[in-house]
């Protein structure tokens, strides 16, 4: 018992040289981790875009496929939705595609490009559309 006692009684703590070095050591890894929260809420901020930029370009494709092939200008034509003609997203520039004849005679080519940040990320859809109504057989 008498040893148990002086074991106790002989624990100094700790030098502060030691906090130091501790301290320091938790700085750095409390830096890295402020690094990466920096990193994750850009990551996320690029992805809410992007899926922004992907649903704007889906509904924009869907609604001129949902016109009908007859219905779309038998010329090529390039419409272009400017930034701030499109209400809600102000930062996004649409320009919808239609080409002729491409990859063949009676097909339609339609593509959509989505941009964002001044143009330096773009999201592109294509399609195809053909005549096949009853008139075509």
């Amino acid at each position: 018992m008498k040893r148990l006692m002086r074991k106790l009684n002989n624990n100094r703590g700790y030098s502060l040289i030691e906090v130091f070095i501790a301290m320091v050591v938790l700085s750095i890894v409390l830096l890295g981790m402020a690094g990466l929260i920096n990193i994750t809420v850009n990551i996320n901020r690029n992805s809410a875009e992007k899926t922004v930029a992907i649903s704007l370009a889906q509904d924009k494709m869907e609604e001129t496929i949902a016109k009908g092939y007859l219905t779309l200008s038998s010329t090529n034509q390039t419409v272009t939705e400017a930034y701030g003609d499109m209400a809600n997203y102000l930062s996004y520039r649409r320009v919808t595609d239609i080409k002729m004849n491409k990859p063949d005679t009676d097909i339609k080519l339609i593509t959509v490009d989505v941009y964002w940040n001044n143009d330096n990320r773009r999201v592109r859809l294509q399609s195809l559309i053909s005549d096949t109504g009853p008139d075509s057989l």
